[in-house]
């Protein structure tokens, strides 16, 4: 049973053959499930097929098909289908990386954190939205912690809002990475004393 379908004129456009009926609960419980759906949901807004999609990315659309039930993982994606996805949905390849689940809302946390609460208290608010609340799927409260966060991510792109604000500190993040990049990385020059 699909509790997350596309609907309206431009869905038709998928084409009766193609198996791409919307998203069980199932199917939304994978890892990597916030990427298909944002593809989705793009391809019809521009009332594309499943296999341009496909096309767009490099892929089959029998690969589409194993990354959606499972057989393939979408965490694995390529950096060539990370980049195309990238370029399909005009956004940085960051963006889609994290879709896919292969960097994680969790990644961004310190191990003090409480990253579960922060999305859970993100989806209530959203919840709580009479101009979004309706683009929540049904169950989400059971989905995983990546397809939630997913969830919030999108709401925070399409409303410009910051929920997740408070444990994702970029500052601290980018000095650190620039701490260990110069510390861990920099060659070491040693002269020699004549």
């Amino acid at each position: 049973m699909s509790v997350l379908k596309f609907k309206g004129k431009k869905a038709a456009g998928l084409g009766a053959s193609e198996q791409w009926h919307g998203f069980s609960e199932e199917d939304l419980r994978r890892p990597g499930a916030a990427l298909l759906v944002w593809l989705t949901r793009i391809a019809v807004s521009r009332g594309h097929r499943m296999t341009e999609v496909a096309a767009a990315l490099g892929v089959t659309y029998g690969y589409l098909i194993q990354l959606k039930k499972g057989i393939r993982e979408t965490p694995r994606l390529s950096a060539e289908v990370v980049h195309a996805a990238s370029q399909y949905l005009l956004c940085p390849p960051i963006l889609v990386k994290i879709a896919a689940g292969q960097i994680t809302l969790q990644d961004f946390y310190g191990p003090r954190d409480r990253m579960a609460e922060d999305i859970d208290a993100a989806i209530a608010h959203i919840a709580g939205d009479p101009d979004f609340s309706f683009l929540l799927p049904p169950g989400v409260a059971n989905m995983s912690q990546d397809v939630k966060a997913s969830l919030v991510m999108f709401y925070q792109d399409a409303t410009g809002r910051s929920l997740l604000t408070r444990k994702l500190n970029w500052t601290r993040i980018l000095e650190q990475l620039r701490q260990m990049l110069q510390v861990e990385l920099m060659p070491t020059v040693t002269q020699k004393v004549h």
